[in-house]
């Protein structure tokens, strides 16, 4: 306490020392010293209850004959003083309006002994200006300040006549009376106010620890009591825990109703009863529980047991549940019977296989039964038009030319649902090629030139001469672009543009963007969510919403994600859409990665071969071929070497290179194997290969990616002088 009294006199001073009165009153181990505990705002209210305290502050204060009472932490006492000593209610009666911040010291200064021993930990002993001595003992809760209890309003030693008269007039109380009143009270030795301090700390501590059990028990019963309720509100799963062995800990009602055993009957039983005798042999509880342990969780689906020895078709969860970082405790467990899900599931399956045979022979009917009819219906349209079976009139050529478009658009619309079934039916091929885009675009910019110029509609082109090469299919990359600028062709009203061009992708460098743009109506942002969709129509002000079946949109997509690019639009209604998508980029060294292992880089040793098919008789080279390619597949060794595609547009197609990780003795033996298979390939001497190699030594690198920049920099040089001299030589 800081006070003129304390101050002049020196009486002021520690029952504790603040180094050896820093108690542990959680030694418990319900809460450490040093802990951080966040305690709300009613946890406290709760923890520094009157009525919860008042028993023994009041029984505390009739054996010690001293004061006592609860504070907060700013030393403000909570309910009232037990056991009030005769000259503190003296002047605490008379006082009017003086308040020191405590209510046990007899001063007009601030006391600190609260705050001290809440800072210190320990018990402080302070004098007011009366003389009286008082003890404060802090209430903690780790590191949260709770309060104090506060005990005193006694003397030491004889009551001091000089200090009373000060305190007397100071408080306008008559000086005789409060002499009489302190002659009256028996002072307290200080080894008594130390022990009853020491008492003091040691009551605190323990109801303190015992509250904030006890609340805590109470807290955890209710919420153990609302789980309760909870689990056992649950019909449609069962819930049970397990100990770390498996044994049946806790079942709730669901358990019972779903698995037919009672919680008396199941308690202490192995969790494998549930299971299959098969799945029991076989160990498969053992492995779930192991599952569970090393991940944390596991799911499962199969077929469980209940207690009649029925099966059911379950969804099993085993969660596991720890004490601490270090110690297992035990398991929860949640099952649903899906057995009912399970059979529609099973019919649904039946009923989309039997759904996908029917479309496969309807549209293998719509393939013989349109298709074919469709052919000769065009064959005889176009030699009316051509003029085979005479002159037609002018209204006699206008009609036959109308009708040759709708034939024209019924057999789009077939190719359309033949391929819409290969989606489905997992059958819509890629067969990825190194390919030019530009050499791509320009052709389907001539095919769509027609129909851009019959609606009198700009078909522009805005690509790069310098485009990289792309690893795509190229029929598949032709029917991408001539479904999207066909479909801005129909939606763009006349004296309007259709445009394709390239953008830059940031995303990923190893993909191409391509867009292809109209001034057409464009879509609303509803619809943009859903245009690739299948069967997807837009309605339009242009009239040509109904024009086809909706499905060109939707196979462009499919086509796109086949190459495991992306497809997207940006529109806005009155200016025009731009439709964007993205394809893979070629590149050597993605293609040869599989095969860039570890050893074979350290090796050092890289052989490029080369066979040169020449075809002695013209109209063999498309027939040839590819059958020459699978001959050759079949000579390299899987997972070592790779048969490269073409890898320049000019390049002729009856040449081959093989990327093989061999010295010049491994290179032997792969050449005789090619030379060999190809002669027992052509029985009538129809080929003269020419097989030739060139082996390059791969120096040591940083890195497993700058080996390999440096493998492809040498193979792509060595095939580029291969395919140009053979070109000289021609």
């Amino acid at each position: 306490m800081t006070s003129e009294v304390s101050e002049r006199i020196g009486t002021t001073g520690h029952l504790l020392s603040p180094t050896s009165s820093t108690l542990r009153p959680y030694s418990s181990g319900l809460v450490d010293e040093s802990e951080t505990i966040e305690l709300s705002p009613s946890l406290r209210e709760d923890l520094l209850n009157f009525d919860a305290w008042g028993g023994i502050l009041a029984a505390y204060g009739r054996t010690m004959r001293v004061a006592v009472a609860l504070t907060d932490p700013q030393g403000q006492i909570l309910g009232e003083c037990h056991n009030p000593q005769p000259v503190w209610k003296v002047i605490h009666e008379a006082r009017c309006g003086f308040h020191s911040g405590c209510p046990f010291c007899i001063t007009t200064k601030p006391c600190t002994a609260v705050s001290d021993a809440l800072i210190t930990g320990g018990a402080i002993m302070v004098h007011d200006q009366a003389g009286l001595t008082h003890v404060a003992v802090p209430l903690l809760l780790g590191k949260e300040h709770l309060g104090a209890i506060v005990a005193g309003q006694v003397f030491d030693q004889y009551p001091d006549a000089l200090l009373l008269e000060r305190v007397a007039k100071q408080f306008k109380v008559p000086p005789q009376e409060l002499w009489n009143v302190a002659r009256m009270q028996r002072p307290v030795g200080s080894a008594i106010l130390k022990a009853s301090g020491d008492l003091l700390c040691a009551l605190g501590r323990a109801f303190l620890r015992e509250r904030y059990g006890a609340i805590l028990e109470a807290k955890l019963a209710q919420t153990n009591g609302r789980f309760r309720l909870l689990v056992d509100g649950v019909k449609d799963h069962a819930l049970f825990t397990m100990d770390s062995s498996g044994l049946v800990t806790s079942w709730n009602d669901g358990a019972e109703n779903m698995l037919g055993y009672p919680e008396s009957e199941i308690m202490g039983r192995s969790f494998s009863c549930i299971f299959t005798q098969q799945d029991s042999q076989n160990g498969v509880p053992q492995r779930q529980l192991q599952m569970a342990l090393e991940k944390g969780r596991t799911e499962d689906e199969g077929w469980r047991v209940r207690r009649d020895k029925n099966q059911f078709w379950a969804s099993v969860n085993i969660t596991a549940l720890w004490e601490n970082a270090h110690t297992m405790g035990s398991f929860a467990i949640i099952v649903q019977d899906k057995t009912e899900k399970n059979k529609i599931a099973i019919v649904l399956e039946e009923a989309r296989q039997e759904r996908v045979s029917l479309q496969q022979r309807l549209l293998s009917r719509v393939s013989h039964e349109l298709r074919t009819p469709l052919t000769a219906i065009y064959l005889f349209t176009t030699n009316l038009l051509d003029g085979l079976f005479g002159v037609l009139t002018r209204p006699q050529y206008e009609h036959l030319t109308l009708a040759l478009d709708n034939i024209g658009q019924l057999k789009s619309m077939v190719s359309d649902l033949l391929d819409v079934t290969r989606v489905q039916t997992y059958k819509l091929s890629v067969e990825p090629e190194h390919i030019s885009p530009v050499r791509v675009i320009t052709e389907v910019l001539g095919t769509c030139r027609r129909n851009a110029e019959l609606k009198n509609v700009e078909l522009r082109s805005d690509i790069a001469l310098d485009l990289p090469f792309l690893w795509a299919d190229p029929a598949r990359v032709r029917q991408i672009l001539t479904n999207l600028i066909d479909n801005g062709i129909k939606f763009t009203p006349k004296n309007g543009t259709v445009t394709i061009g390239s953008w830059p992708f940031s995303e990923d460098s190893g993909f191409l963007c391509l867009f292809v743009s109209d001034t057409g109506c464009g879509i609303s942002p509803e619809n943009l969510d859903v245009i690739f969709d299948r069967l997807m129509q837009v309605e339009s002000n242009t009239g040509s919403s109904r024009s086809g079946l909706g499905l060109g949109l939707y196979i462009a997509k499919e086509l796109v994600s086949r190459h495991d690019g992306r497809i997207w639009a940006e529109s806005e209604l009155g200016k025009g859409s731009t439709f964007y998508f993205t394809l893979p980029v070629f590149s050597l060294a993605r293609l040869c990665a599989p095969v860039f292992a570890a050893p074979e880089l350290t090796g050092g040793s890289v052989t490029l071969i080369a066979v040169d098919v020449l075809p002695v008789e013209e109209g063999l080279q498309g027939q040839i071929l590819p059958e020459v390619r699978k001959v050759l597949e079949s000579c390299i060794r899987p997972g070592q070497d790779v048969l490269l595609p073409l890898m320049k547009e000019a390049q002729p197609s009856e040449m081959f290179f093989i990327l093989a990780w061999t010295d010049a003795g491994g290179c032997a033996v792969i050449t005789t194997r090619i030379s060999k298979s190809l002669q027992r390939f052509d029985n009538n001497s129809k080929l003269n290969p020419e097989i030739s190699s060139t082996n390059m030594l791969v120096g040591p690198g940083d890195s497993r990616e700058a080996q390999i920049r440096e493998v492809t920099t040498l193979v792509d040089r060595e095939v580029q002088k291969h395919i140009l001299a053979k070109g000289k030589l021609k």
